[in-house]
């Protein structure tokens, strides 16, 4: 029995549906060298680590200066600033952040600093 056009159309919508959800899921998976910090930083900055837009976030991470010197930023990079600060000076920091809480709250492994974008990048 042949496929109708209605059926092959909509066959073919949620294929494309389903493909469309794979690809938008695969910059949270790790990549050969990549680490969890770098899928946060393709979503927060789009691997941009010295990218400071004037939002009040800097860097790859995009921490604000208040966490940034909190959590000993400056004393890991020689930097004021997190946007100046190297890729690896970053995640010192933000394995920091993740370890020991985040404005107050208990560690919760950084789900707490990037709400948003921690869970995308297990």
């Amino acid at each position: 029995m042949p496929v109708r056009p209605a059926v092959r159309q909509s066959l073919l919508l949620v294929v494309l549906l389903i493909a469309s959800l794979t690809a938008t899921a695969l910059p949270a998976q790790a990549h050969d060298g990549a680490t969890r910090w770098d899928c946060i930083a393709h979503y927060e900055s789009t691997h941009r680590w010295h990218i400071n837009t004037g939002n009040g976030h800097y860097g790859g991470l995009q921490f604000s200066l208040s966490t940034w010197r909190y959590y000993g930023g400056p004393n890991y990079s020689d930097n004021k600033y997190p946007h100046r600060a190297t890729r690896r000076e970053q995640i010192v920091v933000a394995k920091r952040v993740a370890t020991k809480g985040w404005a107050g709250r208990a560690p919760q492994g950084g789900s707490n600093a990037w709400p948003n974008t921690w869970p995308h990048c297990n």
